[in-house]
């Protein structure tokens, strides 16, 4: 019986990653390492550790000590917060699956944005939130999930994930939970690991609406 949906934060539940991406773009430029938008995306559902030791990989670079621990900060200053919105639908949506099961995010960001995220668009939804500074291992390690699982104290039977990005996909997938992805940044072909893709939003809410005890199938 499905009693908790865990979503996934950026380019799932805020349109964010356009500018999650521009702003490590910019960020990585300072230090000499080039990026494209589609590269962060790709890897987005990483901590922020993960990303940039990814990243300097992929430029043949060895990051620096002093690198993960300014670069998320530098990160988070350019960042246009004021641009960032929800996803059109998905704030009613959440209030009405609150009352049927219990809402969780896991994030690979810092606490402070998704705190931010979830007290500006979505206040008092979630019960439980896992972000990237609670784990030394995040996606596509299952440990993320692992934790919302403990958090929640249910089984991974009574849980789905909701995702948009491969490594937190894998992340679910390798935790064993059923997750269902929304291509909202890259093709369905790079997200096909779900158990069910969906081509937007839209689709998305639909599906997300009919789990509702009640609710017809959209």
């Amino acid at each position: 019986m499905l009693k908790a949906i865990i979503f996934d934060v950026d380019g799932v539940l805020v349109d964010s990653m356009r500018f999650q991406a521009e702003a490590w773009v910019k960020t990585l430029e300072e230090v000499g390492v080039t990026v494209s938008r589609e590269d962060i995306y790709e890897l987005e559902g990483s901590n922020n550790l993960g990303l940039i030791k990814l990243v300097f990989e992929k430029a043949g670079k060895e990051p620096e000590p002093w690198h993960y621990e300014q670069l998320p900060v530098k990160k988070r200053e350019v960042l246009e917060f004021d641009r960032i919105k929800p996803f059109e639908g998905m704030p009613s949506c959440l209030n009405q699956l609150k009352r049927h099961f219990r809402l969780a995010m896991v994030s690979g960001s810092n606490f402070d944005i998704v705190s931010t995220f979830a007290n500006s668009f979505f206040p008092d939804c979630f019960e439980v939130i896992v972000t990237g500074g609670d784990l030394e291992r995040g996606k596509p390690c299952p440990d993320p999930y692992l934790k919302a699982l403990e958090k929640l104290d249910l089984a991974t039977n009574e849980c789905i994930v909701v995702e948009n990005a491969p490594l937190g996909i894998t992340a679910a997938k390798r935790a064993g939970l059923y997750c269902v992805a929304v291509a909202s940044m890259l093709s369905p072909e790079k997200v096909k690991h779900a158990d069910i893709v969906f081509e937007n939003h839209a689709v998305l809410l639909d599906y997300l609406k009919s789990l509702i005890p009640g609710e017809s199938h959209t």
